[in-house]
């Protein structure tokens, strides 16, 4: 989905922060592009961002700019790539040692100073002191910070509070989308455009909560899949067997209706990119779970087994 141009742009902002790094922090610089290098699973940290399941953060700037200027601006979204990338790392690095299974990320949490300087300079060069871009960047930035501070504290979610907290932890994808609309003088834009962040940052990590649930459950991360899974579940029923009984076809089911609205949402964004871009995830869902209907048929049916036992 990404296109040559922006994936071109993706390389040459992991390349630059990488070189960045070795000059402002020498001593421990190749331990933090290490780091980065392990988060993506490759030897380029750019993969990370260019991944069909990532969320589309460095995307949807770039489909806004060109809803707004017939084609982006490279130049800017450029800089707005590489302001996000540094965004993203400094979220990372916290959330890595809040969730409290870090490994090397306690030594590297005082680099959230650099990630977090160089996130916020590439807007000081658009944006002066007193700008009314800088109040959607400290509300999206702040209540980003609190959504996972609030996120982390919860061990029983149900769908209110997961829209209001656990689903606003990518609220700073919003920040490049403001500075798009902001320096094409069309403030009035980015409203709509962060109502769609809301919405499509519930259905990912909805996605990845229903995915992830084993991984959750042996970490003792509260999700909402998760506490659903209790209040549903039979009485000495396994999780996993919950799971293949109803708990997976309930959250696809919610994912469906939220990914109906999310393609009602880009019809009005009138952004045929990000409605294609919908399709494909759509696809890709439906892919996976074409794949895992056997497995899951058999453990549904060992689930009654065990339930006529008792």
């Amino acid at each position: 989905m990404h296109n040559s141009p922006l994936n071109q742009i993706v390389a040459q902002a992991s390349e630059r922060l990488e070189a960045d790094l070795h000059t402002a922090m020498p001593e421990v610089g190749a331990a933090v592009n290490q780091w980065l290098r392990g988060l993506s699973g490759t030897a380029n940290p750019a993969d990370y961002f260019l991944h069909p399941l990532a969320f589309p953060s460095l995307l949807l700037p770039w489909w806004l700019d060109g809803t707004l200027n017939g084609n982006p601006d490279a130049a800017v979204q450029a800089e707005l790539v590489y302001s996000t990338i540094n965004g993203y790392y400094a979220i990372r690095l916290v959330d890595n040692v809040m969730d409290g299974h870090a490994t090397v990320e306690p030594q590297l949490l005082p680099v959230v100073n650099y990630f977090q300087t160089r996130f916020q300079s590439v807007y000081q060069q658009y944006f002066p002191a007193g700008h009314p871009f800088w109040e959607v960047f400290n509300t999206c930035w702040f209540r980003s910070a609190e959504a996972a501070v609030l996120d982390s504290r919860l061990t029983d979610i149900d769908a209110v509070r997961f829209r209001e907290i656990s689903a606003q932890k990518v609220c700073a994808a919003k920040i490049p989308l403001a500075a798009v609309c902001f320096l094409h003088g069309q403030p009035e834009r980015h409203q709509p455009w962060a109502e769609f962040v809301d919405a499509f940052g519930a259905w990912h990590q909805m996605l990845n909560d229903t995915f992830d649930w084993h991984k959750d459950l042996k970490n003792g991360t509260a999700t909402w899949f998760l506490s659903e899974a209790e209040r549903q579940r039979r009485r000495e029923e396994p999780v996993v067997a919950w799971v293949a009984r109803e708990g997976l076809d309930w959250a696809i089911a919610t994912l469906d209706g939220w990914m109906a609205d999310l393609q009602n949402a880009a019809a009005r964004l009138a952004c045929a990119p990000l409605a294609d871009y919908l399709t494909m995830r759509q696809q890709l869902l439906e892919a996976k779970m074409k794949k895992l209907q056997p497995g899951l048929r058999v453990l549904a049916k060992i689930s009654n087994l065990g339930a006529d036992k008792r």
